[in-house]
């Protein structure tokens, strides 16, 4: 049975009223079917709509009001060919209005007018002929400026657009879209369409443009006209495609992959509730398809995507616009192959574009992309069989799209980086410089394309960067590089959830390290400190930015300070967000860079809050050097960064794979050391052996350089090292020949900092005069091991200086954060896990659950001092992307505190016990925290001097 609708009781008063021969009824009676059709989508009520209206021309064959019947007929038949798809219907449409309008005047002359116009502009999206727009914009523009008009031009050129590409066109639908909305009253049953309609064109802008705050006006707009449409009605269903359309360019250009899945679920939701025989049913599918494979191209979800597979093959042939069903079907075979290895979809996805390709016809957009596609594809051949006639066959697709795709947008983005992948791949296989040079110049041209999705751009910029550095042109390298590095920011923006960022990073690995060779290459150290800067610890430098005194702006402009502390404030790091919170959080972030940018115009201020230059990171070194040690595919070096300048230390040794191998040499010889046992002795000769490697061919040339060759005889200098890379997983700060030979620890004392700019901040955080401490110890924590060794450690840190305790069940994640803002030093004795999959994960475990790396990240103490972490694996970072230092040493310097105390691995009870009370004895001494820990391990070597892995996981970070 039919859900009630508003429009029943009056449908039904005027059927009364039209049986009785009133003409007037069956107007208001085809109008309220109408009505009900658009609500319920039941075609019965627009064929009984139209047939009322026939019957009433029939009644006035020769009286006035024939005319506007007649155009309101054309109206009803805009939604016949809508459900049925028959264009004879917009030709009886069109040739009822060009009756009608000379014999109209006033409003119903501007009425049928309009009822015209959007009958040309039916009959343009349908036939793709332009003169139908044309004459559409050119009919509309002629009619009095009032809302119902100017909606009706703002949607001709929007279709102009789409059939011109041309930019402008854009930009001015969306003028006089806004006007119309302005003018309607929202509770106009006009305001819905018209705000749905300028949401429609923002959001083609945005893709046009990549302008994010067109995209997020988009969004919201497309959101409010949908929760002001009924939730059961054939219109809500239009809104949720449009705004899921909107959320898939959220996610494509930004990475948001909640804002992906909310997409998908919209499209899921639409699809369910429209027939396959339906018209609008195959347009769904193919948005489905399309938001299906972004997602999964995102997080991998095989089972999605099966059920998509399924979906797109059940479409009846030749359903939709032409071609698009196959192509889409063919990106979702590749994707699998992508994930899964499969070779049978690698062949189902070029059969697919195949057929697209020989049947579309060129020129179009779909041809160009089916050509892109099946490049790609080939290109995958290739790469699996290695016979040079996939390849020649992936050049020659690839350069046909290129050739055949409009210029600065996101498919010519696209498919040139996949042009210049297999150019490279060409290059490779005959050495010819000139392919070389196309290549480059390929990615170059895809890198510079703003519609193109950061990730995309950044790398394009770095397969760019590495042409120019085989080719040896390493001054236009390192320019490449720095273009690549640049666009991080928008690669991993603060409105997206923390483990996105994560993911995205991710896929940059080892960027800042190329980028920093190419400028030592081309002589150019500065520029090579400064590209490390930039491309290190971007996640930690936004909760910095956010956290910087705003002191100087407020005193030039207060209300502008205090709109850009309360969006800082609102923006700290967050998980997945969906629905209207995630578009605040995403406007929220167009609104930082508006209010960063309107600070900056102001005289005086056009670097605030901009990274620190160069003589500011090597003024941060004044305590003592920095050592910067990266590890890149070109070549290895220590940076050595002083006030005075940056020397660098060659480390010919060193290469990612030897890193690699000592890493993971270093994890089977901890896992080793854990069980114990007869393999125990092999596993600490082996972490032994590897701490040897990082002592000849990391640490020892770099103290040589600093003239650190042997024991100090008074104070004892201090180093601090920032490993780039995996080098990062490795105790650089305890290397050396052991047992008994030569080690940094008998050099100096260590110290690490994520970057210069992290160590900066630290030097100019002040704390409290006072020295009170904190001592968290969980012993006990629900699902753990127990800590034997808890009760002991904090009662000798108690018994050494003034503390306050919280043990056990005291110890809960609320307690613990009140204790911090109260506490100068905090010391936490507890277990503690790292997450390599999602190290914002990563946390200490309390009385009552975790408290994690991103719950610490959020803190913003002041007055603070030490935080010692007395737990397991509080320094590890993630393998996936290590030069983000996420873990929880770093989430506590984040927090406020300038020196932290963690471990890079699991820690021996007894061993905690001892180093933790030795630190705070040296601390109750009057030592500085690094060189207290440097004296607490120093002894515990001694004692355990053939066993490294209890003693080599402590460390200083901060200063």
């Amino acid at each position: 049975m039919t859900s009630p609708t508003p429009f029943d009781s009056e449908i039904e008063r005027n059927r009364r009223e039209a049986a009785r021969g009133s003409v007037n009824a069956m107007h208001d009676l085809a109008v309220g079917l109408r009505d009900r059709y658009r609500f319920l989508g039941d075609p019965a009520d627009l064929l009984d709509g139209i047939a009322e209206l026939r019957t009433a021309l029939g009644h006035v064959p020769d009286h006035p009001v024939r005319y506007p019947l007649r155009v309101g007929l054309s109206a009803l038949l805009h939604d016949h060919f809508q459900h049925f798809g028959d264009v004879s219907a917009l030709h009886e449409a069109l040739a009822g209005c060009d009756a009608s309008i000379p014999l109209l005047d006033g409003e119903n002359r501007l009425v049928a007018a309009m009822v015209r116009a959007e009958t040309l502009i039916l009959l343009a999206e349908h036939t793709r002929d332009l003169a139908y727009v044309v004459e559409a914009v050119e009919s509309a523009s002629r009619l009095p400026r009032v809302p119902a008009a100017q909606y009706v031009l703002g949607k001709a050129l929007h279709i102009r657009y789409e059939l011109t590409h041309d930019p402008a066109l854009l930009a001015d639908a969306a003028r006089v879209l806004e006007e119309s909305v302005l003018a309607t009253p929202a509770d106009d049953p006009l305001y819905v369409p018209r705000l749905s309609q300028l949401g429609n064109v923002l959001q083609r802008s945005a893709e046009h443009t990549g302008d994010e705050s067109v995209r997020e006006t988009a969004v919201r707009y497309l959101r409010d006209a949908m929760a002001r449409t009924p939730s059961g009605s054939r219109a809500a269903l239009h809104h949720k495609v449009d705004l899921a359309s909107a959320l898939r360019d959220r996610g494509r250009k930004t990475g948001d992959v909640a804002a992906l899945r909310e997409g998908v679920a919209l499209l899921r939701e639409v699809l369910g509730a429209t027939p396959p025989d339906e018209p609008g049913w195959a347009n769904r599918c193919e948005n489905y398809l399309i938001a299906v494979q972004d997602l999964v191209a995102h997080t991998g979800e095989i089972d999605v995507l099966d059920q998509a597979v399924e979906i797109g093959r059940s479409a009846p042939a030749g359903a939709g616009a032409p071609g698009m069903i196959p192509l889409l079907l063919g990106l979702l075979h590749n994707e699998r192959f992508l994930h899964t290895g499969l070779e049978r979809d690698l062949g189902r996805a070029i059969a697919a574009y195949t057929e697209v390709v020989e049947t579309v016809p060129y020129g179009g957009r779909t041809h160009a992309v089916a050509l892109g596609n099946l490049g790609r594809v080939w290109f995958s051949e290739y790469g699996l069989s290695g016979g040079p006639e996939a390849l020649h066959r992936s050049v020659t697709a690839l350069g046909s799209a290129a050739r055949a795709s409009a210029p600065d947008t996101t498919e010519r983005g696209e498919i040139q980086i996949n042009h210049g992948g297999v150019l490279y791949a060409q290059y490779e296989l005959t050495g010819d410089p000139g392919v070389l040079a196309a290549s480059g110049r390929a990615f170059r041209e895809a890198a510079g394309i703003e519609a193109l999705q950061p990730l995309g751009r950044a790398r394009a910029a770095r397969s760019w960067a590495h042409a120019e550095a085989e080719a040896g042109r390493w001054d236009r390298a390192r320019d490449a590089y720095a273009y690549a590095v640049g666009l991080l920011p928008l690669v991993a923006p603060r409105r997206l959830a923390r483990v996105d960022q994560q993911r995205l990073l991710a896929e940059l690995d080892g960027l800042a390290a190329d980028a920093a060779v190419s400028a030592l290459r081309a002589n150019d150290p500065r520029t090579a400190v400064r590209l490390l800067e930039l491309g290190r610890g971007l996640l930690g430098g936004q909760v910095l930015q956010g956290r910087s005194d705003l002191s100087r702006l407020h005193a030039v402009a207060p209300g502008l300070a205090q709109r850009l502390g309360d969006a800082f404030g609102r923006l700290s790091p967050a998980g997945h967000l969906i629905g209207v919170a995630a578009d605040e959080r995403h406007d929220l972030d167009v609104r930082v860079r508006q209010l960063l940018d309107e600070a900056r115009a102001l005289p005086g201020f056009a670097d605030f809050l901009a990274p620190p230059d160069l003589d500011e990171l090597l003024a941060s070194a004044e305590d003592g050097p920095v050592v910067l040690i990266n590890v890149s595919r070109y070549r290895s070096d220590a940076l050595i960064v002083r006030p005075s300048g940056v020397t660098v230390v060659e480390l010919p040794g060193v290469t990612p794979d030897s890193v690699a191998g000592q890493a993971a040499a270093f994890g089977a010889a901890l896992a080793g050391a854990a069980r114990p046992g007869a393999g125990e002795t092999d596993a600490q000769a082996t972490a032994a052996a590897v701490l040897g490697w990082l002592w000849d061919h990391v640490t020892e040339p770099v103290l040589r350089r600093l003239g650190y060759t042997s024991r100090p005889s008074g104070a004892w200098p201090r180093v601090w090292w920032s490993p780039v890379g995996r080098l990062a997983l490795l105790p650089v700060h305890a290397a050396g020949r052991l047992p008994g030979g030569a080690s940094v620890l008998d050099r100096v004392v260590s110290s690490y900092t994520p970057t210069l700019r992290a160590l900066r901040h630290a030097g100019q955080r002040h704390s409290r005069a006072d020295d009170d401490l904190v001592v968290v110890a969980v012993g006990d924590a629900t699902g753990a091991r127990p800590l034997r060794g808890v009760e002991r450690e904090a009662s000798g840190i108690a018994a050494l200086t003034r503390a306050t305790r919280l043990d056990g069940a005291a110890a809960t994640a609320d307690a613990v954060r009140a204790a911090l803002t109260s506490h100068a030093s905090a010391h936490f004795a507890c277990h503690a896990a790292s997450d390599p999959d999602d190290p914002s994960a990563g946390h200490l475990l309390l009385h009552d659950g975790p408290l994690s790396v991103l719950d610490v990240s959020a803190l913003d103490l002041s007055g603070v001092r030490l935080a010692v972490l007395s737990a397991c694996e509080t320094s590890l970072g993630a393998p996936r992307v290590p030069d983000e230092s996420l873990h929880l040493v770093s989430a506590f310097q984040l927090a406020g505190y300038p020196q932290v105390v963690g471990t890079l691995w699991q820690v021996n009870d007894l061993v905690a016990r001892t180093v933790a009370v030795d630190l705070h004895t040296g601390l109750a001494a009057g030592e500085d925290a690094a060189t207290a820990l440097h004296h607490a391990v120093h002894r515990c070597r001694d004692r355990f001097d053939r066993t490294p892995t209890l003693w080599a996981a402590y460390l200083h970070s901060g200063r």
